[in-house]
């Protein structure tokens, strides 16, 4: 019995490591992995229409990771599998593919003023459909983070398209599909492996996506003529961390962590890419954009410690 029992505490000692490791791991992937996926955007964008670029890289992302947990399909039920796929439709295909049609419309600045809302609708929809209140500081950290987004597009630099009500809704749209799809996976039963979870997600948005592509009619002629290798290297760096890495870190959040907590990424990739567009594409960072930077980290940490 007491054999046992020591096995048991070493058991639950290790897990405890486990956990105290990859929790911080996984958010490092969401912070920063993301974070950099702003820039590798912008280059791969110089050769692949937006639409079939995502839903090619996460159909391709799908099929690796369904290749690597297919057995656990034997152990996936119906009920399982449509949740999966329908989170797939909520956070990759409505909440990628409506950010990605927003930025054809708005400054990418405006675009990401209009993201750092989604912590604010996230804590509604815990408190409306979770009833988990949120506490004062909880919603004192979303105040910060979305005054540090409005410093950060408030430069002389940034502008609007015309056609900005297109990208406004488009993005209003994606964060809705987004916060609800981060509601939903705390309530669903999901297949037990995280990998297959996470692919089938992949392949159901992909396919989403390819569909969008062909009904917008996206011009794949100009892809040849295009082609850059430092865009098909930023297309695997998407594929491979950007899709299979963070996603998968996403979703392993999402299940142990609170969800507005997971949301602060939404802070933290601006910063990130604000930095690595001065590092990589001499871009300016001027003294507003660092004031920014400080209100959203100052709001993430109230949101973080008030939990």
């Amino acid at each position: 019995m007491g054999t046992n029992t020591n096995k048991l505490s070493s058991m639950n000692v290790d897990f405890l490591r486990s956990e105290r490791l990859l929790v911080p791991l996984a958010f490092f992937c969401i912070y920063f992995i993301w974070g950099s996926t702003y820039l590798a955007t912008d280059w791969a964008l110089e050769a692949f229409p937006p639409f079939i670029m995502i839903a090619v890289r996460f159909i391709i992302s799908g099929l690796i990771l369904l290749a690597i947990s297919y057995r656990a399909a034997a152990t996936t039920s119906s009920l399982q599998l449509k949740n999966a796929m329908l989170l797939g439709i909520l956070i990759l295909g409505i909440g990628s593919g409506g950010s990605m049609l927003s930025v054809q419309y708005l400054d990418s600045g405006i675009a990401s003023l209009i993201v750092g809302c989604e912590p604010l609708v996230l804590v509604f929809f815990l408190w409306f459909f979770l009833k988990k209140r949120p506490s004062f500081q909880t919603l004192f950290g979303v105040g910060l983070g979305m005054l540090g987004m409005y410093i950060l597009v408030r430069q002389d630099s940034i502008s609007t398209s015309t056609e900005a009500y297109k990208g406004i809704l488009a993005i209003a749209i994606a964060i809705l599909g987004w916060s609800a799809g981060s509601v939903y996976v705390k309530k669903a039963d999901l297949p037990e492996s995280k990998i297959y979870n996470t692919a089938i997600q992949m392949l159901t948005s992909g396919v989403l996506l390819l569909f969008t592509s062909f009904l917008v009619q996206e011009d794949l002629s100009t892809i040849p003529e295009r082609f850059t290798w430092m865009a098909f290297g930023s297309f695997l760096y998407l594929m491979f961390f950007g899709s299979i890495v963070a996603y998968t870190a996403f979703n392993y959040l999402l299940i142990k962590e609170d969800p507005s907590k997971v949301a602060t990424a939404t802070y933290i990739n601006p910063i990130i890419a604000l930095f690595l567009g001065w590092y990589y594409n001499n871009e300016i960072i001027s003294l507003q954009a660092l004031i920014a930077a400080a209100v959203l980290i100052l709001g993430v940490f109230f949101i973080i410690r008030s939990k």
